[in-house]
């Protein structure tokens, strides 16, 4: 199994800390995010880790060399573009093409601390036959979320504080809303399509997401018991993610 940790993003709401440092150097409980997610990943079994990175790239490449696990870990530079998270995907899966012929991959925001069992949602991933199975929560509050039938399929998108939802025309009213955690598992056939995308252009996996769920199998997974989530983005929540 293969893990990919989003690093590469520039943490404009975390500033001064941005300012000097990447966020995924933010500290959780005495160490990196980086590195906590890094060790989470490979205590699920991952066997190689992949990490993108373009703002203060040489501070997480310095940091994660001096881990016991470094030899585990390559990087995709993202220094010249930063490609966003689909991009990063397509630039991965077209730089690394053995993963298109491997296991899932399971991808984790650096910026995200949370204590749920990877391996259980792995094992659901493959119990579904998914071609990508998204960690979601329906009791957190966001005006952003994905829409799901009574099965966990996802079917659309909506922003309730625009107003907008997405395909154009679909009924939210019939659909389950939940937010988005940050962490997915993506079958050998999502990351074919990503990679036949290219990686010239920057674009957000959520999208890619909205755009196949008509012809891609995309799955919900909620952990069955109470974890902790945090995002770290802001001072005030990286705080609370320490308390």
């Amino acid at each position: 199994m293969t893990g990919v940790i989003f690093a590469a993003g520039i943490g404009s709401r975390l500033k001064p800390f941005t300012d000097f440092h990447p966020k995924a150097l933010a500290e959780v409980h005495g160490e990196p995010a980086v590195v906590g997610v890094a060790r989470k990943l490979l205590a699920a079994g991952a066997d190689r880790l992949i990490i993108n990175i373009h703002h203060f790239p040489e501070q997480i490449v310095e940091c994660i060399g001096s881990c016991a696990f470094a030899s585990k870990v390559t990087f995709s530079d993202e220094s010249a573009l930063l490609l966003d998270t689909g991009g990063a995907l397509a630039k991965i899966a077209h730089d690394e093409p053995r993963i298109l012929d491997e296991g899932p991959v399971v991808v984790h925001n650096a910026d995200i601390y949370t204590n749920f069992p990877i391996e259980e949602m792995l094992a659901e991933h493959k119990a579904c036959g998914a071609d990508a199975t998204i960690l979601v929560d329906g009791l957190r509050s966001s005006t952003r979320h994905f829409l799901f039938d009574a099965d966990g399929r996802l079917y659309g998108w909506e922003n309730t504080a625009k107003g907008i939802t997405r395909p154009d025309g679909l009924d939210s009213a019939t659909l389950h809303a939940a937010a988005f955690g940050g962490v997915h598992i993506l079958s050998p056939t999502a990351l074919r399509d990503l990679a036949a995308i290219g990686c010239e252009h920057p674009f957000s996996i959520t999208d890619w997401y909205i755009d196949n769920c008509a012809h891609r199998h995309i799955q919900a997974y909620t952990p069955s018991a109470p974890y902790r989530w945090h995002d770290i983005g802001t001072p005030e929540k990286l705080a609370a993610a320490n308390l």
